[in-house]
C-alpha cells in the first residue's frame, strides 16, 4: 500500500479527532439523566423550620423538601437525600458538587443569580424579629434598631443582612452568626436586642421558648420597593435541563389544592403564594 500524502493524513487525523470529540459530547450525562438512572438526588439544606429541616426521626421535611419530593417523583426520582450544611456554605457546596440542588427555600436575589440558577418561586413571605419576652428594648424592625442604636443578630448569607444595611444599620450593629441557634442564643444572652428571620422562622423559633417572642411581622420596603422574599430550589448554572424539568412540574402544581394541603402543616397558605417570576427576582424587580 502506498503511503498517504501528508495533507491526507492530516485531514484524516482531524476527522478522527472530530468524531471522538462528538461521541464524547453525545455520551456526556446530564445531572437530570444521572439522578434518574441512580434513582436518588442529594440536596443541601440548612435546618431552618418550617422551610427545610430534619425532624426528630432524622427525615428531611419542611415546605421546600415536601414540594421538591413531589416534583422528583414526577420526574422519576424516588429518593431525596439531605446534606446538612451551614446556610452560608450552601451555594459553595452546590458549586463544589457536594450535592446537586439546594432545597432550603432560598430567596431568589440578583447576587445569588450571578452564581446559581433558580427554579420558579414556590412561596413568598415577609420578615420578623425574635426578641426577649415583652420586647424590653422595643425593637420590632430595622428602623427601630437604627433609631435606638441596638444590635440585631443575622444568620450569615441571609437576605435580611442586606435589608438591615438598606435600612441604615451600621456594620457594628449587625451581629453575623453562623446559624439560627446562634442567633437565638445571642438574643437570650443579651448580646443582641433581636434576631432577624423570615416571619415563619421567627414564629417557629419563638414558639419553642417561653423567654422569647416574635415581634410584629413586616414586609421590608426601601425606596418605594417591596422586598417580599420569594424562594425556591437552586441548581448549578450548567444544570438548566434539570431546572427546566423542575419548572415544568412546578407550573402544574404550585397553587393547586394538593399543593396548599401539602404545605399547610408547615404554616403556609394562599397568602404565601409567589407573586413574581425567578427572572424578575434575578433582575432586581
Amino acid at each position: 500500500m502506498q503511503p498517504q500524502p501528508p495533507l491526507r493524513r492530516t485531514l484524516l487525523g482531524l476527522l478522527g479527532a472530530a468524531v471522538l470529540a462528538t461521541s464524547g459530547l453525545a455520551s456526556a450525562q446530564t445531572t437530570l439523566e444521572k439522578i434518574r438512572e441512580q434513582g436518588f438526588i442529594r440536596v443541601g439544606f440548612a435546618n431552618e423550620a418550617p422551610y427545610s429541616y430534619a425532624n426528630a426521626s432524622g427525615q428531611l421535611t419542611g415546605e421546600s423538601p415536601t414540594v421538591f419530593k413531589h416534583v422528583m417523583q414526577k420526574l422519576g426520582v424516588k429518593e431525596v437525600d439531605g446534606v446538612l450544611t451551614e446556610w452560608g456554605a450552601l451555594i459553595p457546596g452546590l458549586k463544589a458538587g457536594r450535592f446537586d440542588a439546594i432545597v432550603a427555600s432560598m430567596y431568589i436575589t440578583p447576587k445569588r443569580c450571578e452564581q446559581i440558577v433558580f427554579a420558579e418561586p414556590t412561596y413568598g413571605v415577609g420578615e420578623a424579629l425574635v426578641v426577649k419576652a415583652g420586647n424590653p428594648d422595643g425593637v420590632s424592625n430595622y428602623a427601630d434598631a437604627v433609631s435606638k442604636g441596638k444590635n440585631i443578630a443575622f444568620v450569615a448569607g441571609t437576605a435580611e443582612i442586606e435589608h438591615g444595611k438598606l435600612a441604615g444599620m451600621k456594620r457594628e450593629q449587625q451581629m453575623v452568626v453562623p446559624d439560627f441557634a446562634a442567633a437565638v442564643a445571642a438574643v437570650k444572652a443579651g448580646r443582641a436586642s433581636a434576631a432577624a428571620f423570615t416571619s415563619l422562622t421567627a414564629k417557629d423559633l419563638a414558639g419553642k421558648d417561653d423567654g422569647l417572642e416574635r415581634a410584629q411581622p413586616f414586609t421590608f420596603t426601601h425606596g418605594g420597593k417591596i422586598y417580599k422574599g420569594e424562594g425556591s430550589f437552586g441548581f448549578r448554572p450548567e444544570d438548566t435541563s434539570l431546572r427546566d424539568a423542575v419548572n415544568a412540574e412546578l407550573a402544574k402544581f404550585i397553587g393547586t389544592p394538593e399543593h396548599l394541603a401539602m404545605t399547610a402543616e408547615f404554616g403556609f397558605d394562599k397568602s404565601n403564594l409567589p407573586e413574581k417570576t425567578a427572572a424578575q427576582h434575578c433582575a432586581g424587580e
